[in-house]
């Protein structure tokens, strides 16, 4: 859940001479772009688009701290501005070091109003993280603070202010805290406060000059939601008619506009009213075809509602609806790390990067323009001109419209880079044709509500409704991985009836299907990034026998895509024979030591913010270091008949960059991963090399984040990440993050990604991976080849647990060429 922030700082946007600083805008060392910093940062955050947001309040930051020093208030109060957008990302760890900076400063502070919204600002990232309690308390606290402050300031809540603006931003204020007061008494079902408080947020808003109209369908649609819950259906179908009549109104054919109607088409799902949800949701979908920042936020609960309607409503075509419909949630880091490649290649072409720029400042003035109307529209009737209306109203129409010219010109001239920045779903009847006998893919859609499965065959689509939701399926995969943390050096036990559980709950309702699949194509979504399914259990247990249990990869071999779209992409790439077999990276120059000091050696690299140049080399030296990995990656080249390896001090970024990466048929690295949030400022994985002795350039630092993978040239058919964290940490994205890491690599043109979910032994990953490259009986099928090495292991008592075999997952192309069959490529081909 991210609510959206309509608080001060998005109307603070509409007055910018109002909203700056003047602290720190009136100082000698203030640049003229720091007023464009702080608008940009309100705009996008109004806007939903929470990264542009973070990165501009990191730039004003920047400017505030050198200029006023690092305890003002008004640096404390970007601090909690910045923590804000961060936790909208769910970035939770570092949102909460954020708010642990801001705090002390803004209590210091005299500003009672900075107090009050730091509560407001962390009741959103409370509730962002569904603790509602917590939410609930600090938005009574800020409520507390600004009524005092109004009473304080004139004489009473409703008494007149002399100051209008201030006025306007005060009750402003007050009527957010209330909202999100109401808010969070409705998600705890106490639905008299959540009515009072709302009831109280949209009188404010509605009848207090000034302020944004904008606020308006927010509220009333939040009205909507208790009048449902209170089972006032007639008022609350008025409510979210009016809602998004009013969005329309406001903002056109946009993001808001498009979540009003899943809002709408949603509470008549929930009322059985399937063909009103079906063209209600059809409008929304229209809309955020063309809105990708709106389609980011899109959530699975706003989708499962329009899969039941759809499937109840039937019709031609349905089963394509819902499949596209399903794409929405189930990309994340994969597709952020697409966003960033599309960027970075604009950045590299002069000519599209300049028409990016002029889009992007195109879609930014649409904004402005329909916001100050919108500010026009809320003024009282004695301060409205029509004429000024009138002609504000043809600014919006003239900027909307270059903005479109705009983006049209960027997706004709340059097909390629469109595609990567926003990429469409793929169409059900596509993935069908590339799919062959004896292959399935399966997807998820996990809302806490409610959620489906949909497998997709050849010859069709089987969509199931599922009791598992979020809540049950996270306590769940928890359970079964802590079996993957040994304790004093001894595995704890692997849960099998919780994994024959799992089994039952996400793909024991399609079992009449999966009869005649051998290859399962997995599209996870987030909520089941960080379960492998080849370690499901198929039959009720008996006893706690690892190598007799009913492991799924007994049954089946099983892949992973991180969506649709990709593997559309990854099957219709041509291949090229490719002369050398192997490349591979290990045993970087890492000197620190294990345990508590090797995790404190990660906690100090996590600290280092790589806003102004790469992270120190020292940082990088601290780290645990992985000798074993280099008898792992001499073992694997010896397999494949030798290459080229780096190891030690030559296992460098820059040594990699200098190899002609788009000849090898296999590249291999055993090293450090990090995840989103592990790095502060840096919100994408990355891999760990040996640092360079002294500070380097951005591109030969030591870290090798996904963007700067996705621009390496590759043909790849393979890449593994033998990777310590390269998917799980306590916290944070996990697998999503190596699916964002295995999505670079895919952007950079390999076809197939092998990753460890988590660190496996030594003699265990040796073994594991020596037998995917040594199976000759599945030269022409990956995903059989690492099936019958986890077999392998299963097999012998040893090494039976999971935690030893089920760590690595193929994502990508499955069916693709077997690790065995490169070793007779190149030999054939002369090396």
């Amino acid at each position: 859940m991210v609510m959206r922030n309509i608080a001060l700082a998005a109307f603070a946007a509409l007055l910018v001479s109002a909203a700056i600083p003047a602290q720190a805008a009136n100082t000698p060392q203030a640049t003229p772009a720091y007023a464009s910093f702080i608008v940009a940062g309100r705009l996008e955050s109004s806007r939903d688009n929470y990264a542009a947001s973070e990165a501009a309040y990191r730039q004003a930051l920047a400017i505030e701290q050198k200029t006023l020093g690092p305890n003002s208030v008004v640096v404390g109060e970007t601090l909690a501005e910045l923590a804000l957008q961060v936790s909208n990302q769910q970035r939770f760890d570092e949102a909460a070091n954020l708010f642990q900076r801001a705090t002390p400063i803004i209590e210091a502070s005299s500003s009672d109003a900075a107090r009050a919204r730091l509560d407001s600002y962390r009741a959103l990232d409370a509730a962002n993280q569904r603790n509602y309690s917590d939410a609930l308390k600090y938005a009574r606290q800020a409520t507390g603070a600004r009524r005092a402050e109004l009473a304080n300031a004139a004489g009473g809540v409703n008494a007149a202010s002399t100051n209008g603006i201030a006025a306007s931003a005060d009750r402003g204020e007050l009527a957010h805290s209330l909202r999100i007061e109401a808010e969070m008494a409705l998600r705890l079902g106490d639905l008299a406060s959540a009515r009072a408080s709302g009831e109280e947020a949209l009188w404010i808003i509605s009848e207090q000059p000034g302020l944004p109209l904008w606020w308006r369908p927010d509220v009333i649609s939040l009205m909507g939601e208790i009048n449902e819950h209170d089972s006032r259906v007639v008022v609350a179908e008025r409510d979210f008619r009016d809602a998004r009549d009013l969005d329309s109104k406001l903002f056109g054919d946009t993001g808001p506009t498009a979540i009003a109607d899943l809002r709408l088409g949603r509470f008549y799902s929930d009322q059985q009213l399937y063909p009103a949800s079906v063209d209600a949701y059809r409008k929304g979908f229209a809309i955020l075809a063309k809105d990708a920042d709106a389609r980011s936020q899109v959530i699975p609960d706003q989708i499962v509602p329009f899969i039941t309607a759809a499937a109840a409503a039937g019709g031609d075509g349905a089963n394509a609806e819902i499949f596209r419909a399903s794409q929405l949630v189930n990309s994340s880091v994969a597709d952020q790390s697409i966003v960033r490649v599309a960027a970075r290649e604009a950045a590299a072409t002069p000519a599209l990067a300049d028409l990016v720029r002029q889009a992007q400042a195109a879609a930014q003035a649409r904004d402005t323009a329909r916001v100050l109307l919108a500010a026009e529209y809320a003024k009282d009737d004695a301060d409205r001109s029509t004429a000024r209306e009138d002609q504000m109203d043809a600014n919006l129409r003239a900027a909307s419209a270059h903005a479109d010219d705009l983006a049209a010109q960027v997706t004709q001239s340059f097909p390629q880079y469109a595609q990567l920045a926003d990429p469409a779903p793929a169409d059900l009847s596509a993935v069908q044709a590339q799919l062959k006998p004896g292959e399935a893919m399966i997807s998820f859609v996990i809302g806490l509500d409610g959620s489906y499965a949909l497998l997709v065959t050849h010859d069709g689509m089987t969509i199931a409704p599922l009791k598992a939701t979020e809540g049950t399926l996270t306590a769940d995969i928890a359970d079964l991985r802590r079996a993957f943390s040994p304790t004093l050096g001894k595995l704890p036990e692997f849960s099998l009836k919780t994994s024959y559980g799992l089994y039952t709950d996400l793909m024991a309702p399609l079992e009449a299907k999966l009869s005649g699949v051998d290859h399962l194509i997995v599209v996870p979504g987030a909520a089941l990034s960080d379960l492998p399914f080849a370690m499901l259990v198929t039959a009720p247990p008996q006893g706690t026998n690892y190598a007799q249990a009913a492991w799924l990869v007994r049954r089946m071999a099983v892949s992973q895509v991180p969506s649709a779209r990709a593997f559309l992409s990854l099957r219709q790439e041509p291949r090229v024979a490719l002369a050398r077999p192997f490349l591979g990276l290990g045993d970087p120059t890492f000197h620190g030591a294990g345990g508590a000091a090797g995790a404190k050696a990660l906690g100090a690299l996590a600290d280092y913010c790589q806003e102004d140049g790469g992270v120190s080399p020292d940082l990088l030296r601290a780290l645990p270091p992985l000798p074993d990995t280099a008898r792992e990656v001499q073992a694997v080249s010896a397999r494949l008949g030798g290459g080229t390896v780096l190891l030690g001090p030559q296992a460098t970024e820059a040594n990699l960059r200098a190899q002609p990466l788009d000849q090898y048929a296999v590249l291999y690295f055993a090293t450090h991963g990090v995840l989103p949030g592990q790095l502060h400022c840096q919100s994408e994985p990355g891999l760990v090399l040996s640092p360079p002795a002294t500070g380097a350039a951005e591109n030969a630092n030591g870290i090798l984040s996904a963007s700067e993978i996705a621009q390496l040239k590759l043909n790849a058919d393979l890449v593994v990440l033998s990777a310590c964290n390269t998917a799980e940490a306590p916290s944070g994205p996990g697998g999503s993050a190596l699916e964002g890491l295995a999505d670079a690599f895919f952007a950079a043109g390999a076809h197939s990604v092998i990753a460890s979910h988590w660190e496996v032994p030594s003699a265990a990953t040796e073994k594991l991976m020596v037998g995917v490259f040594a199976d000759p009986n599945h030269a022409d099928d990956l995903a059989q080849a690492l099936r019958r090495s986890q077999l392998d292991l299963i097999s012998q008592g040893a090494t039976a647990h999971p935690f030893y075999w089920a760590s690595f997952t193929l994502i990508g192309d499955g069916a693709a060429k077997g690790a065995s069959a490169y070793k007779s490529a190149s030999l054939e081909a002369g090396h």
